[in-house]
Order: structure tokens, then sequence, then C-alpha cells
């Protein structure tokens, strides 16, 4: 199967494009999972490479600990698992004790790995526990392989960046190393494109005299570079997971400039506050930014939902910050905003069972935002409302529904259509804005809808539904031959079977839409190719009229793409390449229809 239709898939779960392609495990777990360094028994010497093999439901997992000295009677460790394309993943805890005793632990998956020195301390005889599994897990002691060579060491600390094409989207790349005792290297990577967090680099591997493999566990991905004779060009692949994409980096003096002139910048005329809130039936604590207004309040209110993915309280991506530039302008006019990181991002923690999660889950995010609102003073409790953009557009009419206490809503290019027709419309679009041949376009389409048909059955159980899909894909004739087209069934199925996705495309947003009584206004590019406009503000509409809404509004914007940029086509892969954050025109509507309904002052000016 060609890698455009398998990246469908990718761009159908989380943000509807691109957002997860690289940081497809959130940033929050960076913390935790960083490799520890533990006080163990000075008896116990556990260096080397450990290899062993679980049997879950009968097929064979390598489990490859890689261990070595850290301070004085420490170690800090990574596992590999070369059948899940896993390389680097750090170990959080490496404990021995004298009687011969190990645990490794793993905080990424919720595995731990308790095990006994044999007595020549070649082998290790234990099990692997994870999810309440308990697995016979035995390994044999290897030396460590060979380390980077010292010119490459030399060659490489400072400051790498380049464009890894994803599809039609390039995203910027930047590694950074730094020389560390003992002749070794350590540094990150970012991506800015998506995020400003730092990933650290977990293990660095020799693969050849001038090649390395750069692992960055906690996001599951590695690369393989080869240093070119010159020492300035790192040329090779990028892997996550199974995907593989060719990426090349040149050595910088500094990072480059990307222009983004709306970036608010201080003195601010409003007064911000880091603040955090539960979710106390999810076990979340949100972490986000108040900006309150100047002058007599009580304000009228909004909390910003971001679209569908991890994303941050900016909803940063391609160093645009489209919450922070909302934030600020809405506040400039006496409106407080509340703007929050999403579940396992910045500094909000994780679900219990984020694999599990929903939008319905998120519904209960927003309330408990509104909750939070509601107990500030500064805060008009009857004036509280919500602006979702894509997903968040789907939250706001759902979290309306459910409580009289969110006054509006304002959808951003938020759903009026079922999953299902929404994601085929986008493929369509943005397939057709990349310039993939229609007969191909018409192949993903064909196959796309009868694995959706599938998602759309009541009465499958999901080892029927599973046999069906796989079926479906293999009988492709786009799917490749091997292994690699083994891969490419593997990625739809796991895909498919997400929770996310498989509500995502059963959902109509038109029944909740109906039964929203509160104020909405919703607004739509002309050029979205990811909600396309024209479909979406229609059922929208359809639905309130139907509900007899008395107050609501429906407002295109012609040339704005789904991020409410400026644009020439709408592609995705024009977001980073434009300047532009936001709309003013769009800005300026949402705020003079907030305040000519529940502003303070319906003839505000802006403040300076």
């Amino acid at each position: 199967m060609t890698a455009r239709k398998i990246d469908f898939y990718h761009a159908t779960m989380k943000y509807s494009n691109f957002q997860n392609l690289i940081l497809i495990v959130s940033l929050a777990l960076l913390s935790p999972l960083l490799a520890s360094s533990i006080e163990s028994s000075p008896e116990v010497d556990l260096t080397g490479i450990w290899r062993g093999v679980i049997d879950p439901d009968g097929s064979d997992i390598e489990l490859v600990f890689h261990i070595e000295p850290s301070g004085e009677n420490g170690w800090r460790g990574t596992v590999d698992t070369p059948a899940q394309n896993s390389y680097g993943l750090p170990l959080s805890g490496v404990t021995s004790a004298a009687d011969g005793s190990v645990t490794f632990e793993v905080a990424a998956t919720g595995g731990i790995y308790q095990a006994k020195l044999e007595p020549d301390q070649k082998g290790l005889r234990g099990s692997w526990k994870q999810r309440g599994a308990e697995l016979t897990l035995d390994c044999k002691r290897e030396p460590l392989p060979p380390p980077v060579p010292a010119d490459v060491v030399t060659a490489l600390p400072g400051i790498w960046e380049g464009v890894l094409p994803v599809g039609s989207i390039k995203l910027r790349i930047i590694l950074k190393f730094e020389a560390t005792d003992g002749n070794t290297l350590s540094g990150f990577m970012v991506s800015p494109d998506q995020s400003p967090a730092e990933i650290t680099i977990t293990r660095i591997d020799r693969l050849d005299d001038r090649k390395v493999r750069v692992c960055l566990g906690e996001v599951f991905v590695r690369m393989e570079l080869a240093l070119s004779g010159a020492g300035d060009q790192l040329d090779g692949t990028f892997h996550q997971g199974r995907g593989k994409f060719d990426v090349s980096l040149s050595k910088q003096e500094q990072v480059s400039e990307v222009l983004r002139p709306q970036e608010p910048k201080p003195p601010f005329p409003y007064r911000s506050e880091e603040v955090s809130y539960p979710n106390e039936a999810a076990g979340i604590k949100f972490a986000g930014t108040l900006t309150i207004p100047e002058g007599d309040g009580p304000f009228p209110s909004v909390l910003l939902i971001t679209g569908s993915g991890g994303q941050d309280r900016d909803e940063s991506i391609f160093q645009h910050r489209p919450f922070f530039v909302i934030a600020d302008h809405l506040s400039r006019r006496g409106i407080a905003v509340l703007r929050v990181d999403d579940r396992g991002v910045g500094g909000t923690t994780r679900g219990t069972d984020p694999e599990k999660e929903t939008t319905v889950d998120f519904v209960g995010d927003a309330l408990c935002g509104v909750e939070f609102l509601k107990g500030r003073t500064e805060v008009e409790s009857k004036r509280i409302g919500l602006i979702g953009h894509s997903e968040g557009g789907v939250i706001a009419p759902l979290a309306a529904v459910a409580s009289d206490d969110v006054a509006f809503i304002i959808m951003m290019a938020g759903t009026g259509i079922r999953g299902d027709q929404l994601l085929l419309k986008q493929n369509e679009l943005i397939s057709l804005a990349s310039g993939i041949d229609k007969e191909e376009i018409a192949r993903g389409l064909d196959l796309s809808r009868q694995l959706f048909a599938l998602l759309l059955e009541d009465d499958l159980d999901a080892e029927t539904t599973r046999s069906r899909m796989e079926a479906i894909v293999r009988a492709s004739p786009d799917l490749s031959d091997g292994e690699d087209g083994d891969a490419e069934v593997a990625r739809v199925i796991g895909e498919l079977e997400l929770p996310w996705i498989h509500w995502f495309v059963r959902y109509d947003p038109a029944p909740t839409i109906e039964k929203v009584t509160c104020p909405v206004l919703a607004v739509n590019g002309t050029l979205d190719l990811q909600v396309p406009c024209k479909d979406n503000l229609e059922a929208i509409g359809a639905a309130l009229e139907g509900g007899k809404n008395p107050d609501f509004e429906l407002v295109e914007f012609a040339g704005l793409n789904h991020l409410f940029q400026h644009c020439d086509t709408g592609s995705p892969s024009e977001y980073g390449e434009i300047e532009e954050t936001f709309s003013i025109e769009v800005l300026e509507k949402m705020t003079e229809w907030i305040l000519h309904r529940f502003g303070n002052n319906k003839d505000r000016k802006v403040a300076d």
C-alpha cells in the first residue's frame, strides 16, 4: 500500500492532519521517563546488554536491555523491542541488591522486570509484569557494543537542522548534540512546527565508522544517520513505529528564525495568571493560563478548546500560537480567557488509560474548565462561553447540551456532518491539493468507505470486525509485498481499532446541535480542506433551524484555511509557510459577537 494511503489513517486520527505523525506519544511523558540513576549494591555488576524473549499469545517478542554505570554504585538504562520498532525507551528505575535481585522498571509502558542473577552473573532469571500479565523472561548478558568513534563524537556537537517530508507536509527537525564527560554525547530533538518541547536523546548507537542510530525513546523515534566526509551533513532515515521517512540535516551556527508577526508581545494591558484545576472523575490536573482584562469586573469569559490530538494551551503548530493570539485579542476587549494544556501535554497530567479516551471524555474536561471559571470572582458566572476549534467545535455543542452553565458557544471549523463523511471528504480534498493521481485517490476512498462501513455496523464483534478489515486491506491492489504489506495491514487495523477513531467515525453531530439552546456562532473558511466549509456550515445551520435555536449566526470567510489564515489553496502544506497566525477579520467578528450579547460595555475600545 502506498505511503500516502497509510498516512491517511494517521491523518484521520489526531488533529485531522499530521499533528501526531512525529510526537505520537505525549510530550508530558518526558519528565517521568528520563533515564534514572539509582543507588544499588556495589557487589552486583549489571553492565552490559541483557537479551531475552517473552511469549505473549504465542508470539515471541525480544526485549533488549542496555545497562551502563551512572555515578557511584548507580545504573541507568534503556530497553529495545525490535519487533515493535521501539529503540532506546528509558528505564525509569534500575536497582540491584546484594543477594542478586534485580529490578528494571519502564514507566512508559507500566512494565517491570524482576529477576535474579545467575551465580556466574551471565544471566538473569525472572518475570516481566505488565498490565496484570506476568510472563517468564530469562536474559543472557552480552558486552556493551563499541562506542561511537571519537572523530564522530568530536564532529556532532552543535545544532543540526533539516526538513522531514511527510506526504505533502514539510516539518522542520532540529537536533542539538552536546559533548559530555567520557567522550560521549547527549542532546535533544525539537520539532518546532509541532511543539517547542525538547525531546531527550535517550541513546546513541554506533552503526558504522560514520553512521549512528539516534534514539528518542520517549516518542518511539529513531534516526539512522550518516555523517558526511566534511562533517557538516547528516543523511539517513527517520523511523517512528513502522513509518519511515528520508531525512537530511545540516550543521548550523544557530536555529533559523521563522517570522510570526502576530505573536503578542509584552507589556500586556491585562493580567495573566498561571492556574490549575482538577477533573477529579478522570484523575487529571489541568494547567493553563487565565487572562483577565483591566478595569471593573466581573467580566464575560471563554474557555478555548483545542482541536484533536494532544496540544498545548496555545494550540501551537508550525510555530504559530493561535490560541495565544485569540486570548490576547479578546482580553484587550474586556473578555477573560482560559486556555489550557490538553491531557498529557505541558503542565497537565495524563488520564489513567489514554488509549481508551474519546471525545466524550474531553467534554468532561471542558465542563471542569467551566466550573473553574464559575469560581473566579473576576468572572460573571452567567456569561461563560466556549470557543472550540476543529474537534473543539465538536466538544462545545456536547458541553452546551450537558450543562446550562454554558452561556454561548463559538464553533471555529466545527463539524456538522458525520465523522466518516468528513474524513472521506477531507482525504479527497487534501489529496487533490497535493497533486495525487485521481485514480489513486478513488482507490483510497473506496478502501476507506469499506473500512468505515464496518465501524458503522452495530452487530459485529471485535474479532469479526478485525478479520473483515484485514481481508479488505489485503485485497487492495496497492498493498506492498511481504513484511512491508503485513506492517501496513497491522498499522491500518491498529489505528481503526482505537476508541477515538471508532467513536469519531460513527458520531453525527447534528442531533446534538439541534439540542443547543444557547447563542451559537459558527465560522469557517472557504478554503478549509479539513472541515469543508459549505458542507459543514449548512449542516450546522440546518440542525440549529431544526432545533429552533433563537440566536445563531453562520459566517464563512473567503480565502481562509482550517487555521483561519489567508492562503492560496488551503493545503496543510501551506500552514507553516504563512506568516499570519489568525485572521483579524475572524478575531473581530468573534469579539463583537460576544460583546454585543454579553459585554460589560458594548462600546468598549481596544486597550493600548
